[in-house]
């Protein structure tokens, strides 16, 4: 026998889970931040920026940035177009070293000049060939002392130049490596932040997709538990009606309507027979009109 159900519901659909959006980042410590901004054509692009710094930390970064830039300019002042005013100091140590090492040149070209004269006299030979000869010596031997000193002090203004191009670029590193480390410090975190950014989506999709499975789920079981009942009703709707239908199974026209399939005996008027109030033949019953006479 064929049951027919008496109510169709629609068939229970899962809902379309959440789309997971991607949450705004930040490090406060690193000073970093990644977001997903919507562009002016309407899509998206994940974003890195550095968030505000603090006043303190804005000076120190500005601090960093002036020396660096000092020390370039300056460099480069040493290296293309060196002035001996340039580098403080140099020029009055250069003046005065010149002073003090010409003065003790000429103290002991002096010196030298009052012990050979001496000697020289002391031997009568004050005019004589030896003399002259002598007296040449002593005086190639001040202007060589005179142009060795010029060399010196060359030597002495290039030493100090390279010192102090050596300083400033100590002063550079230190400046652009307090920088780097910043920005390098910045660059690690943003990395770490679409990391985790990615693994917050993540789990928040699977999370919205669990959530829309159960509930789909749930509609189905629902929708089960109504065909279920649906079922029964008009199986025991069959039953109760059987005495008055000629033990036939009701359909879903009416309640209580003449139904199709009965056994033939109950068609032909016969006095019996079975009813059906579910599928299958362990769902039937016996019933005798003559009771209900």
């Amino acid at each position: 026998m064929h049951q027919v159900n008496l109510l169709k519901p629609k068939a229970a659909t899962t809902p379309i889970p959440e789309q997971a959006q991607f949450e705004t980042q930040i490090d406060n410590i690193a000073g970093t931040k990644v977001e997903r901004v919507k562009q002016p054509d309407g899509s998206y692009a994940t974003v890195r920026s550095s968030l505000p710094m603090s006043a303190e930390d804005q000076a120190y970064y500005d601090t960093l940035n002036a020396i660096r830039e000092s020390t370039i300019n300056y460099i480069g002042k040493l290296t293309t177009d060196y002035n001996v005013d340039d580098i403080p100091g140099l020029k009055q140590y250069l003046q005065d070293y010149e002073a003090t090492q010409t003065e003790a040149i000429d103290r002991a070209g002096l010196a030298r000049t009052t012990a050979e004269e001496k000697a020289l006299a002391r031997f009568g030979q004050a005019d004589s060939t030896a003399a002259t000869q002598a007296r040449d010596a002593r005086g190639e031997d001040l202007i060589s002392n005179k142009i060795q000193l010029s060399r010196d002090m060359s030597g002495i203004e290039m030493d100090a130049r390279n010192q102090e191009l050596s300083r400033q670029g100590s002063l550079y590193n230190l400046a652009t490596g307090g920088i780097t480390g910043q920005q390098s410090t910045q660059l690690g975190s943003l990395s770490g932040l679409v990391n985790s950014g990615l693994a917050q989506q993540s789990a928040t999709q699977g999370y919205n997709n669990s959530v829309a499975s159960v509930t789909g789920a749930n509609r189905q079981a629902k929708a089960d538990a109504n065909q279920a009942f649906m079922n029964n009703i008009v199986g025991i709707a069959s039953l109760a009606a059987a005495p008055f239908t000629g033990g036939a199974s009701l359909a879903a026209g009416g309640m209580f309507s003449q139904a199709t399939g009965g056994s033939a005996s109950a068609k032909a008027g016969t006095s019996g027979g079975w009813a059906n109030y579910g599928p299958g033949l362990s769902n039937q019953i016996r019933w005798d009109s003559a009771r209900y006479a």
